[in-house]
């Protein structure tokens, strides 16, 4: 077990700064300000949002979630108004002219006057799966969700940077954001409870948390440095987040690896870091686990999983092309001194510089989600932009707790081989049954790929999940025995026969990755970058005579088929001539998966087929 607070015997109380003494990111040395370049760029953006007329919030789209699974479009109006309120906090901070100010108030009161400030995918009442509207009259109001948390942090950071400015309007908004942010964040978070429900993501009942744990914590403690005046409550709150913090940590293995997958690492362990920057900030340093191995490995992963350019070994919920906030790696880095993590946020920032360059279009990655996590945000505008760092990597990489090993042929990113080879179990976090399953990449071109996951909808978290092709071992770079797939559930696995640390070889037992129907008796994958090539070796026993299907997703045609060998992106790849090879496109028609393909930048992708001739 991995308690790093509670070993560290962290006793807050009196150690915490008032609302007056605290100041963000003290490690600054500074008061906070925002640099001269991001000055410019918020005031630019905001300028356009001058007037702008928001539509309602209508019940019957909050219903639509309960209706037929959309999500997406209350969420895009939900959110748009919490970006724009915080980009426009934070022009009129910088700026300081009161050209933003009426669209600051409007905007707080219209998120102020919502009913919920929970998305309709997790509202609680759903769980019994009757309800299609929160009952916030009768408690549910006290619920925390992701993007409550994070509503209540935006209103934080205007509280913040513009108390001084609505004042001077009326003292009105300001002691309602107050009220509010006590009894939809505050309160409820000192109590853990919803109604007399433990809100599940504290771990307090010992039901293992994922993301949601970290970035809520991160959040509300965004709300006590900026918002809380009170010095009891800000003392319980930070008193109340280090268990909770610890219940997450304690569910990483040793290795550091994120089994939610690259996407999330900036919401899981990018987000465990923001609440203990914040914790840091909030007690004038005397909370720092910065020295802590797990929680740097923890940090590193998101750099170790990086492929080339805007591809990352995208394994469970991640889709083809997300990589971290390169400020956040930097900053993480810095924080743990890892070289490895300020390169690749350095070497982020100057990828990101020169697409830019090359499509002559302006810099507008902070104005993308920055209600999300307010804080990053705020940092990231008073960061100088350092300077950029070649980027080198392990040739090896072996995450020995999630099962995943990562060989390159060149440390140089996007130069020559790349192979990840993953084991684990099929009840991880955002879960694809995908045991055994590889991601090939040669350059900057993906061989084998991983679709990754498209756009959620009600589907995608129910127990429909697995009919998505792109959750099932069949839409991932796996074989089928007698036509059956992989199932989900913690009792298909993989385990570990052997890794060599010299060639990065991993061979994986996937016998009891597959269910009885599968007819198995023994099934053994290995897989090693060797001497400029990839190898990979299936030995497979079946019970009695059947059919084995090995598939291949990829992202173009292959080409110079023939009886043993085909191409892609100029790479031949051998099989067993004994295979009859086949092809076909995959149907990206349902919500679900239509946007995967724009993601790998064509308009199909295709799934190779390698089949035995006659039973084995």
């Amino acid at each position: 077990m991995s308690k790093i607070f509670e070993n560290k015997n962290y006793q807050p109380e009196q150690k915490v700064l008032s609302l007056n003494d605290f100041k963000l990111f003290i490690n600054q040395k500074r008061d906070f300000q925002i640099t001269e370049e991001n000055k410019a760029e918020i005031i630019s953006e905001a300028e356009g949002l001058i007037g702008k007329q928001y539509p309602v919030l209508p019940a019957n789209e909050y219903m639509m979630y309960q209706r037929d699974g959309n999500r997406k479009i209350f969420e895009d109006k939900y959110f748009e108004r919490r970006n724009d309120l915080l980009l426009l906090a934070t022009a009129e901070y910088a700026e300081r002219k009161g050209r933003f100010t009426d669209s600051i108030i409007d905007l707080l009161w219209m998120i102020m006057e919502e009913s919920t400030w929970v998305v309709p995918a997790h509202n609680r009442s759903l769980v019994n799966a009757t309800d299609p509207l929160p009952r916030v009259w009768q408690g549910e109001r006290d619920y925390i969700d992701l993007f409550a948390a994070s509503t209540g942090a935006t209103l934080a950071a205007v509280y913040y940077l513009c108390r001084d400015i609505l004042d001077k309007e009326t003292p009105i908004l300001c002691e309602r954001l107050l009220s509010e942010l006590d009894m939809r964040i505050v309160s409820p978070f000192l109590s853990k409870l919803s109604g007399a429900t433990i809100q599940w993501w504290t771990g307090e009942r010992g039901r293992p948390v994922n993301n949601w744990c970290p970035w809520i914590v991160s959040n509300v403690l965004t709300v006590c440095a900026l918002a809380v005046e009170n010095m009891r409550k800000r003392e319980a709150i930070v008193t109340s987040a280090l268990p909770m913090l610890d219940r997450f940590i304690n569910g990483y293995k040793s290795d550091g690896g994120c089994d939610e997958g690259p996407s999330y690492w900036g919401v899981a362990g990018g987000a465990l870091f923001e609440s203990c920057s914040l914790l840091y900030d909030l007690t004038n340093g005397y909370i720092d686990i910065s020295n802590e191995p797990l929680y740097r490995r923890i940090g590193e992963y998101a750099a170790l999983a990086y492929v080339t350019e805007n591809r990352s070994a995208n394994f469970a919920d991640c889709p083809a092309n997300v990589i971290p906030d390169a400020l956040l790696v930097y900053h993480f880095g810095v924080s743990v001194d890892s070289e490895i993590m300020k390169n690749y946020g350095q070497a982020l920032l100057a990828q990101r510089l020169a697409d830019q360059a090359k499509k002559d279009i302006p810099h507008k990655m902070k104005a993308k989600s920055v209600s999300s996590i307010p804080y990053r945000y705020l940092r990231n505008l008073s960061t100088v932009t350092p300077a950029p760092t070649p980027l080198a990597l392990p040739k090896k990489t072996w995450f020995d707790g999630i099962m995943l090993a990562i060989t390159r042929e060149s440390e140089m990113c996007g130069k020559g081989l790349y192979l990840a080879f993953k084991g684990g179990h099929n009840a991880e976090s955002h879960n694809h049954n995908d045991l055994g399953s590889l991601i090939v990449f040669s350059d900057n071109h993906p061989i084998f790929l991983d679709a990754g996951c498209g756009t959620y909808t009600k589907k995608t978290f129910s127990g429909a999940r697995y009919t998505i092709w792109s959750m099932t071992s069949d839409g991932h770079n796996l074989p089928s025995f007698n036509g059956v797939a992989q199932k989900e559930g913690r009792q298909a696995y993989a385990s570990v026969t052997e890794y060599n640390e010299e060639n990065g070889g991993l061979t994986l037992d996937l016998t009891t990755a597959y269910p009885t129907e599968a007819g198995l008796k023994d099934y053994h994958r290995s897989a090693v970058l060797e001497n400029g090539k990839i190898t990979v070796t299936d030995q497979v026993e079946l019970l009695q005579n059947g059919e084995v299907a090995f598939h291949y997703l990829c992202d173009q045609k292959p080409t110079d088929v023939t009886a043993d060998s085909f191409k892609l992106h100029d790479r031949k790849i051998s099989f067993d001539p004994s295979l009859c090879y086949s092809f076909e496109a995959m149907d990206c028609s349902t919500d679900e998966t239509k946007d995967i393909p724009q993601k790998w930048n064509v308009d199909t992708l295709w799934r190779i087929t390698l089949k035995t001739n006659t039973p084995i």
